[in-house]
């Protein structure tokens, strides 16, 4: 139950950094606000009609947003009518994303995404980088609760990206944090350190305590993680002297809740449900729904420690209601799962299963999703490098072991040997002796060699992909750049993108190879055989491909007969028919031909992919499939490629019980053949 429970804590600590962006942590108190309007007021020659009025009247609207949504609404109705009147399109595109925060506090999701839509494209169009900023992190802030991580990584990044080019240093530290949070929701809590680190140091660089005291607070939650509570702790407890200073009532309650948390996981349960308790009663000065999200949970699992199990009912009920009417993605299946705890512990197991299957089913979703998100490819490379390294160091020790061995046998065989050097017997039995301490020795060897192959053949690798990566994505960053500068005529930008698309398109089909490849490095090729018609995935493979056949006019003959079987793994011929139609067609020239047939044998189909383009000589043929031949090779368009697409395809038709071969000569084409077992009689052709 504890290690459950925590897991969700940093998603938790997340939502209080988003709420709502990072202009309102960095913005001025009400008090300065309203001062700054009455002095503005006070001037002989005041007007409403004054841009400096204008985001004033916002800012506090923005500041009023959780302490007093009418009076915010009010505000904010004249902030935004006045910009309209005077057509300021700054305080346009501000008072739109401060509707949308308005909407998304009331729970008024789709509302929200509209009126940031809207002001992301006003700031969009007039090129305005302060409200673009607004926009795109109030975005990916909606997009994080909502458990949306990939969109909300997208929308960070490229606010980022702005606040960068701008300089904005406060916004560059909240959207630091932000980005921290979600590498910690996906427990990689070292790079999430990292992000939080870099934003205290510009936070201590401008000398900002509020900025300092967020920053510290979302330093607690990857210290507690990390199980580092005592660094937690103090954190937390400095960033709350804050918050008590400036009356911050929201984040004091979240200070509390955090405090509850570190104590909860630390078996504190009297101490943790006093912090929960006083979290609550803070929440309730100002009505502060998210806040409830939290302490609502925090308090059903303490209760749920305690035994007081109608306690823990209560409030994990409160907590889902209140996580479902924000629509909470994280809250909603942390409520499930403690609900479905305490109606087991209550005895009425019908009702925790319907808890119990509604977490898993969020669960499952949310883990699937995590695999697809850039964090989650980020940690699996970390984790694949961490496997391989590891892997290495074993065999060296597995190696110095047995040549340990090795000596040893040899000492033994030496005494033996002149114990019983008259002995008939002792010659017969060194020989035999002798004999496996050369297997052994052999068996050494080969693998002392295949390790240093493998170490060269990912250094090959890794030669490639720094030597034609950094190429071709310099070129496009520069002439995207140009385009945006709009320093480049057109006639020049139409000479260019061909080419730059090209080369993207290239470093697309390597990167698709690479992933194989390092897939079935880690786990060996998997098969998934059934009846499959090897016609219709041709004709797919050969749709996908088709926009680059057309680019170089080349016509692309596909003579497999519908009612062609193969019992086979319909992943890996996809895989080889793209890449070998896809070598054809690098290898082609401009108006040229690939016929693609098959020819059927007694216990196996026959499928020859033939061209007519430059072909290549015997010595070139040999080194096709050989890992430590690997290079990069480019096609007659100057396409680029790892080498790595025959390789692959050669073990992938191995796997599924074929063979492969190329029969080549320069100048006249090129014919890669494969053989695929035939259909296995009885069993139903996969859709």
């Amino acid at each position: 139950m504890k290690k459950v429970f925590f897991t969700a804590f940093h998603f938790y600590v997340s939502i209080f950094v988003m709420l709502f962006s990072i202009g309102t942590l960095l913005a001025q108190s009400e008090q300065s606000t309203l001062a700054k309007i009455e002095e503005l007021k006070s001037s002989t020659d005041f007007k409403q009609q004054n841009e400096e009025y204008i985001d004033l009247v916002l800012e506090l609207a923005k500041l009023k947003v959780r302490s007093n949504a009418d009076s915010a609404s009010i505000l904010l109705k004249e902030g935004y009518d006045l910009s309209l009147e005077m057509q300021y399109k700054s305080g346009e595109s501000r008072a739109l994303s401060t509707y949308a925060y308005l909407y998304f506090e009331d729970g008024k999701i789709e509302k929200a995404y509209e009126y940031n839509t809207k002001a992301l494209d006003i700031a969009n169009t007039y090129k305005l980088n302060k409200p673009k900023l607004a926009a795109l992190n109030n975005m990916g802030l909606d997009f994080w609760l909502q458990g949306e991580e990939d969109k909300a990584l997208t929308k960070f990044l490229e606010a980022l990206a702005v606040a960068t080019e701008i300089n904005d240093v406060d916004r560059m530290i909240g959207i630091n944090v932000n980005i921290a949070n979600l590498y910690g929701n996906n427990d990689d809590n070292e790079t999430a350190l990292t992000f939080l680190v870099r934003a205290r140091k510009l936070s201590a660089e401008q000398e900002n305590e509020e900025v300092l005291a967020y920053t510290l607070i979302n330093m607690a939650s990857v210290y507690a993680d990390m199980g580092n509570f005592k660094e937690a702790e103090r954190v937390v407890n400095q960033s709350l002297e804050y918050f008590k200073k400036q009356q911050t009532i929201d984040w004091m309650a979240h200070a509390f809740e955090q405090k509850g948390t570190i104590a909860l996981e630390q078996n504190k349960f009297k101490e943790a449900l006093r912090y929960f308790l006083e979290s609550e009663k803070l929440c309730d000065e100002i009505d502060f729904s998210y806040g409830y999200t939290l302490v609502y949970n925090g308090l059903a699992k303490c209760y749920l420690e305690m035994n007081n199990i109608e306690k823990a009912e209560e409030y994990g009920l409160k907590g889902l209601a209140i996580s479902t009417e924000q629509q909470i993605a994280g809250s909603i299946k942390e409520s499930n799962l403690i609900l479905s705890k305490v109606y087991h512990l209550k005895g009425q197991d019908k009702l925790a299963y319907t808890y119990q299957s509604t977490y898993m089913d969020l669960y499952k979703k949310s883990s699937t999703e995590k695999f697809k998100k850039g964090l989650g490819i980020l940690r699996s490379k970390t984790k694949y490098e961490n496997e391989k390294r590891q892997l290495i160091e074993n065999q060296e020790k597995a190696i110095a072991e047995q040549k340990m061995y090795v000596y040893i046998a040899i000492a033994a065989l030496a005494i033996v040997s002149l114990f019983l050097i008259f002995l008939y017997r002792t010659g017969k039995l060194q020989k035999k002796y002798n004999k496996k301490l050369r297997e052994k020795q052999d068996a050494l060897l080969m693998r002392e060699a295949q390790l240093e192959e493998t170490n060269k053949t990912k250094d090959k690798l890794f030669s490639i992909i720094a030597h034609d990566l950094k190429g071709p994505i310099n070129s496009f960053y520069t002439l995207m750049k140009m385009t945006s500068n709009e320093t480049i005529s057109k006639e020049d930008y139409n000479t260019f993108f061909p080419q730059a698309l090209r080369d993207i398109q290239g470093i697309s089909e390597m990167l698709n190879n690479l992933l194989i490849w390092a897939k079935t490095q880690m786990k060996g090729i998997v098969l998934d055989s059934s009846n499959i018609k090897v016609c219709a995935i041709v004709k797919k493979t050969v749709s996908i491909l088709t926009p680059l056949a057309e680019k170089k006019e080349i016509n692309i003959v596909n003579n497999i007969p519908l009612n062609t079987i193969s019992y086979s793994d319909s992943n890996h011929i996809t895989i080889i028919v793209r890449n070998i139609v896809s070598n054809a067609i690098k290898f082609t020239n401009k108006q040229g031909e690939i016929v693609i047939s098959v020819t059927e044998k007694e216990d196996e189909l026959q499928i020859e992919v033939a061209d007519d383009g430059v072909g290549m000589d015997k010595e070139t043929q040999a080194l096709l499939f050989q890992k430590k031949h690997i290079k990069s090779t480019y096609g007659t368009s100057n396409e680029k490629g790892t080498g790595l697409g025959l390789s692959i395809c050669k073990e992938m038709v191995e796997s599924n019980g074929g063979r492969l071969w190329v029969a080549s000569e320069p100048n006249k084409g090129t014919s890669v053949f494969f053989t695929i077992p035939k259909e296995l009689v009885n069993l139903k052709v996969a859709s």
